[in-house]
């Protein structure tokens, strides 16, 4: 099951002489799933303004392209130099001719889990007393014995050949499918938001379903906390503590190269194959790994 929202979006409003840059969303799981939400639900359901999509999906391409330019940039610096914060980091993208200031490069380094300072929500959501937690690493002390049980989730990069696609996928641990996904040209808090709302839709999680997440300020965000709360999801003790800063880095952080795909228009004709090429069996088994 797979949806494109940017169809409808398209159809709103007059076509405009640059790239698609909207969502694609659905389920990559085996398991028969329901129909996908049309935008306006999916929308209704993550909290999100329909015109604010729309807005965001709008982009130029030239303003997509140099954004991903300033992101790879800064995963190459962030190697080099780590404990550089976004001060240095803007000079040294200035120095090399990008045209930036430093509140776009903050606003980067938060959304992509490259600065060490938790934002304002992430603070609030990691102290919510109503948000009740699993105690210890989910995958060694709980006993899954079936699907939609627990669920594990995780933000990645994906390099084909025009450019990065951000993809934020649930996973469900006893079967090691992508039950939810949502996948994008730009990377925004409402991309783990709406992969989580498209495995709820598709796969009913089982009263208690604990909730996991490999990394990514996307999950520390008090819209996400609500959703979670909403769909009585229980998150790790281990989610609740962390900050953007302290996450862990694992297979999640790493630009998975897949040349097979050439646009973003081959992902979107064909995003339930992009996702399964993206999250093989090998890493999702890595993934689990860094939950335990």
């Amino acid at each position: 099951m797979s949806a494109v929202i940017i169809e409808e979006g398209m159809r709103a409003r007059p076509r405009r002489p640059h790239a698609d840059a909207g969502i694609v969303f659905g389920s990559a799981a085996n398991a028969p799933a329901r129909k996908p939400d049309s935008v306006r639900a999916t929308c209704e359901a993550i909290g999100l303004a329909r015109s604010t999509y729309y807005y965001q999906s709008h982009r130029s391409a030239s303003a997509i392209e140099f954004e991903q330019r300033i992101v790879l940039r800064l995963h190459e610096l962030k190697e080099l130099h780590p404990e550089d914060g976004y001060r240095r980091m803007t000079l040294q993208l200035q120095a090399e001719g990008f045209r930036v200031n430093r509140k776009r490069i903050a606003r980067l380094m938060q959304l992509h889990s490259l600065s060490r300072r938790a934002s304002r929500d992430d603070n609030c959501a990691a102290h919510r007393p109503e948000l009740r937690t699993i105690s210890g690493h989910p995958l060694e002390t709980t006993r899954v014995s079936g699907p939609r049980q627990m669920w594990v989730t995780d933000v990645s990069y994906a390099h084909i050949r025009s450019s990065l696609v951000y993809s934020a996928a649930v996973i469900d641990a006893w079967s090691r499918e992508v039950v939810g996904y949502a996948a994008s040209l730009q990377i925004t808090n409402r991309l783990a938001r709406i992969a989580l709302h498209s495995a709820v839709r598709a796969h009913r999680p089982v009263p208690g379903c604990i909730h996991q997440s490999t990394c990514g300020s996307q999950y520390f965000t008090r819209s996400y906390r609500e959703l979670l709360r909403q769909y009585g999801l229980i998150p790790a003790s281990a989610d609740a503590a962390l900050s953007p800063g302290g996450a862990k880095v694992g297979p999640s952080h790493e630009i998975v190269e897949i040349p097979d795909y050439c646009t973003w228009r081959d992902v979107v004709d064909h995003p339930r194959e992009f996702i399964q090429a993206l999250y093989s069996p090998e890493r999702i088994a890595a993934l689990l790994r860094t939950c335990a």
